[in-house]
């Protein structure tokens, strides 16, 4: 099974709809908080929430030019977010 991660800053206002249609899909992933992590560590150049699948493969959200932080403001519904993941799970 691959792993999944979801980076987010606390601040985010989409962090938390998509942490519960994670959950609601049943997957496990971790949580990778941005505020917790130093400059040039993996997970601070990406917009939040971005969902990874082996740290590699982007689901949404994305790398960012700026540690300050993105929003990803087009986010998947259930569905969709399930049929992301389904290939790759």
């Amino acid at each position: 099974m691959k792993s999944i991660s979801l980076i987010y800053s606390s601040s985010c206002p989409n962090y938390k709809p998509t942490r519960q249609m994670l959950e609601e899909i049943g997957l496990a992933f971790i949580e990778i908080n941005q505020d917790d992590l130093h400059e040039g560590c993996f997970g601070k150049n990406f917009s939040s929430p971005t969902v990874l699948v082996d740290n590699d493969i982007v689901i949404f959200g994305g790398e960012t030019d700026s540690s300050e932080g993105a929003c990803t403001t087009n986010l998947p519904d259930n569905e969709e977010l399930r049929n992301l993941l389904s290939g790759l799970t």
